[in-house]
């Protein structure tokens, strides 16, 4: 059967690290809901581990089976989290390289790198109608006692809330009371060379809402709400979800402003709600939505819109082509 007349398929380029617990995880909450939101939107679905795609005489093939530029819409996330960091110029590269046989991405690389690194995203939307939640950025290596760059951190905003520059899900995520606490954290991060995201630690928060927007339109919002006493929200940390319905007008000025700077189809945003102020936190181009945010009806019809709208931007990639 030739390229257009079988059905468009997702693939999904993830690097093959999981543990037996983690890809039971993977496979369990995401995979197969996104293979069922595929079909509803009448697409096919894959996934691909960067090393099964080789590439010779113009075509590229996932292990024995030729790529069509005009079939397969190739999503990949950049991944710097510790279980993907040894893959992460594997992904970059192969995205180049495929990039030059004509596929169509619909997350840009460099949109992938900027939002990767959450300093980088806060600074790009200081003009957003959402304050940003103040960042400094602290490289931690070997030399991390040796500079001053600690000094950086003004004394009125400890205590401070430290992030992993670019993992995600929660992890690496500590508050910090005082400049001791946070010097023996940077000594910790400097084992892993992560770099950090430093950040006055925002009293009474609520809520960690995530607003999932396809072509600048929000189709779903979640609250998570982080347990007592715990620094996160993430659901995977131990959070609740609830299902939003309504949100401050100027978040949808925000959906707007981002999707049309980023040139997405898919976003989401994340927001804190810490004493009753919005604050934008960061942005994913591949952020997640499964049942554990959402009952599957719902997580089915939102990545099927957003399957959908990846269709209808390669339909126009390979038209203006």
């Amino acid at each position: 059967m030739s390229a257009e007349m079988q059905r468009r398929r997702i693939l999904y380029i993830f690097p093959d690290r999981s543990s037996e617990l983690l890809r039971a995880y993977e496979e369990g909450e995401f995979w197969v809901d996104y293979k069922a939101a595929a079909d509803r939107a009448g697409l096919d679905f894959g996934v691909a581990a960067p090393d099964h795609i080789a590439i010779a005489r113009g075509t590229a093939y996932w292990r024995d089976e030729p790529l069509s530029p005009e079939r397969d819409i190739i999503v990949y996330g950049v991944r710097t989290s510790p279980t993907h960091e040894i893959d992460l110029w594997a992904g970059v590269s192969l995205m180049r390289s495929l990039a030059t046989l004509g596929f169509w991405l619909p997350i840009p690389l460099d949109t992938g790198i900027l939002l990767n690194d959450k300093y980088a995203t806060l600074n790009a939307f200081l003009d957003s109608p959402v304050p940003v939640v103040p960042t400094i950025r602290l490289a931690a290596d070997r030399d991390v006692h040796r500079l001053r760059h600690l000094n950086l951190v003004p004394n009125d905003w400890f205590p401070v809330f430290v992030k992993p520059l670019s993992w995600s899900g929660g992890q690496g995520c500590v508050a910090c009371p005082d400049r001791d606490s946070l010097e023996a954290v940077l000594g910790l991060a400097a084992g892993s060379r992560t770099g950090v995201a430093i950040q006055p630690r925002l009293a009474g928060v609520t809520a960690d809402i995530r607003v999932v927007a396809v072509e600048g339109t929000i189709v779903a919002m979640f609250d998570r709400i982080p347990r007592q006493g715990s620094h996160v929200a993430n659901v995977t940390r131990g959070g609740s979800y609830s299902v939003r319905t309504e949100i401050d007008p100027r978040v949808h000025d925000l959906v707007k402003l981002a999707a049309r700077r980023l040139g997405v189809a898919y976003l989401c945003v994340d927001l804190l709600l810490a004493d009753g102020t919005l604050w934008l936190s960061e942005f994913e181009a591949d952020g997640a939505v499964s049942r554990l945010l959402a009952p599957a009806d719902l997580v089915h019809h939102v990545v099927a819109t957003r399957f959908a709208a990846y269709e209808r931007r390669l339909d126009a990639f390979l038209a203006g082509r």
